[in-house]
């Protein structure tokens, strides 16, 4: 009748129980593309060299527990980055970031450093008021750094 099944199934231990909520399909996605070849996003993840540490990769509990911790964990917009885009997902390299937090934190990104501060292109452009191309068309001819983000645009005239 089924009864025994049902019965040896009740004694058995039960997970952490979030097998179906969003994070834990952010760290699945995590674990497979730094871990299995076939994945689409695995050369520019495990393919490259960036790893989940095997206390995350082998336990989700100890994934969700480091994470939710973190600042700006549930607040909308935010989803997991890694602080530092070469280095591994692993505690102290992990934030909750913005979609503009993220697309500044990526390889494309030309950084400009001055005055003890890195940052992309487009975040010294809008600090100083410049347009972005203008500085990335002044480091490309060669400026140094400090005159190409300091330089004021000229104004062009109207046609």
């Amino acid at each position: 009748c089924g009864c025994l099944r049902s019965e040896s199934k009740r004694g058995k231990a039960k997970t952490h129980g979030k097998s179906r909520t969003p994070l834990h399909r952010v760290w699945l996605s995590i674990v497979r593309r730094c871990t299995t070849p076939s994945n689409t996003g695995y050369p520019n993840y495990g393919g490259r060299g960036i790893l989940i540490c095997d206390q995350w990769r082998h336990d989700f509990q100890a994934f969700y527990d480091h994470v939710t911790q973190l600042p700006d964990y549930g607040k909308k917009g935010y989803s997991i980055d890694r602080i530092d885009n070469d280095s591994n997902y692993e505690p102290g390299n992990v934030r909750w970031a913005t979609r503009t937090e993220q697309n500044r934190n990526t390889r494309r990104n030309v950084l400009i450093a001055l005055n003890g501060k890195t940052q992309c292109v487009q975040a010294w452009a809008e600090e100083v008021g410049i347009d972005p191309e203008t500085l990335m068309s002044r480091i490309k001819a060669g400026w140094d750094t400090r005159r190409a983000v300091c330089t004021p645009a000229r104004k062009m005239a109207k046609r």
